[in-house]
């Protein structure tokens, strides 16, 4: 990685990634310190479910923040719930935060929404209408 690359504002990391996901059909919202929220909008719970209180959908977090094993390089980490609601969010790589389209393919293939011919195959339940 170049040295201007290294140095990119965080914002503009942040925008490069919020600009990928919408071109996958993501949203992403943008919280301070390098936080970005995303939902898949096909994955949100029908509001006249009565359950659909209790589910959160299909939603997933990364922050943007510096790799000490790559030499201080900006990174995009998965965040990942902790044991409890006060646990600070378990942190794993996600790939360099300069690599907003492996980022954002990454994050898609998370809150992939399967269709009912890949539920099936997983042993799932198929509905053919």
């Amino acid at each position: 990685m170049n040295d201007a690359a290294r140095h990119r504002p965080v914002a503009e990391l942040v925008t490069a990634l919020v600009e990928e996901l919408q071109a996958r059909g993501l949203v992403g919202a943008v919280y301070r310190g390098g936080v970005v929220r995303v939902l898949n909008p096909a994955g949100e719970p029908d509001r006249s479910d009565p359950y659909a209180r209790v589910s959160p959908g299909l939603r997933q977090e990364v922050q943007c923040l510096r790799n000490p094993d790559d030499g201080g390089a900006p990174w995009w980490y998965w965040a990942w719930a902790g044991p409890t609601r006060q646990s600070p969010p378990d942190l794993e790589p996600l790939c360099p935060a300069t690599d907003a389209a492996t980022a954002a393919e990454r994050i898609a293939k998370v809150l992939e929404v399967p269709s009912s011919a890949d539920a099936a195959s997983h042993g799932g339940v198929r509905d053919d209408g």
